[in-house]
């Protein structure tokens, strides 16, 4: 009883330390990936969908890479598709939460056209590749594949041109500082997910619901702080740039994991017509997303409180079919 004990105290701290870290360390991957959109040239939309989404999704990658050693394969998909509609649902929705109480209006650039089309042809490859055999070497290449060839599209439609100001006494060591901010986020979020792991083992919960709750949750905090601290500077291309680019790294990195390392055991108690109706929500879900962005590049867009709230409460509906 005194060892529950501990092992639950040590469960909430973890937690709650990683919760504070999170916050700070968000706030500082914003500021040095502007930064280096500066430096180095590129669009907001490229630092946004590669740096940040990468740095984002190392959580799901670390978590998807220890469990798919321990060959948990349900879990591991319920950590990518719980991370994608967590994303699109709990961070967007924070984000248009933020922009509907602060009574502002939202408008996208036209160029993000191409990078929903990505999206949404990334999330219906996800599918298929689940739907039939998502542990498997093949698939995993094919994964990789898809992802090296859209971050080499993003790379040769992302040059801006160079600001000649003076440089910002911010901007020395700039690489140097992005890559800790990311190093702590990462840490961050393996506190929360062990902290929560410690919790959840007193509880005799199946692989799914724990894959689509607490890992999902957890590694999603990175994306849900480092949103709202961007929508809260008015920054809302970069955060959609960190939604896109961080569903498509989950769902074509991610997702490609277990197939690298595939065992036999992987396929225990893996079934995918238990998994159909929440890949049916992330796509409905990733659908109305994309109509919602796609609108606001027509002209400024009024954010009401209603559709924030249907975002938010689309990832606790969703719960539903997962427990």
């Amino acid at each position: 009883m005194v060892q529950k004990k501990i092992n639950m105290l040590i469960a909430i701290s973890a937690i709650a330390s990683g919760i504070v870290l999170i916050w700070v360390s968000a706030e500082k991957l914003e500021k040095y990936s502007v930064l280096a959109a500066k430096k180095f040239g590129l669009s907001p939309f490229f630092i946004g969908s590669t740096v940040i989404a990468f740095g984002t999704s190392a959580p799901e990658m670390l978590t998807t890479f220890f469990v798919s050693l321990e060959s948990q394969g349900s879990m591991v998909i319920g950590n990518v598709i719980g991370s994608n509609v967590a994303n699109l649902s709990l961070v967007f929705g924070s984000m248009l939460l933020v922009i509907s109480l602060k009574k502002l209006s939202m408008q996208q650039s036209k160029d993000i056209y191409k990078n929903l089309i990505i999206l949404l042809i990334s999330s219906g490859l996800v599918w298929i590749i689940i739907a039939t055999d998502p542990f498997n070497i093949t698939s995993s290449l094919i994964l990789l594949a898809s992802l090296f060839l859209v971050i080499m599209f993003w790379y040769k439609n992302s040059a801006v041109e160079i600001d000649s100001e003076e440089n910002d006494p911010e901007e020395s060591h700039t690489s140097l500082k992005l890559i800790l901010s990311l190093g702590f986020l990462v840490f961050a979020a393996w506190l929360i997910t062990f902290g929560a792991n410690q919790i959840l083992d007193n509880f005799n919960l199946g692989q799914l619901f724990i894959g689509y709750t607490v890992l999902a949750i957890g590694t999603s905090l990175p994306e849900i702080a480092a949103s709202v601290s961007l929508a809260l500077k008015g920054r809302y291309e970069t955060v959609s740039g960190t939604l896109i680019g961080s569903n498509i790294f989950n769902g074509l990195c991610v997702l490609a994991i277990p197939g690298l390392l595939s065992s036999p055991e992987m396929y225990l108690g893996w079934n995918y017509s238990s998994w159909s109706p929440l890949l049916l929500i992330l796509f409905i879900v990733t659908l109305i997303f994309s109509a919602f962005i796609f609108s606001s590049t027509k002209k400024e867009k009024k954010v009401s409180l209603v559709i924030s709230i249907f975002f938010l409460s689309s990832y606790f509906i969703s719960l539903y079919f997962a427990y």
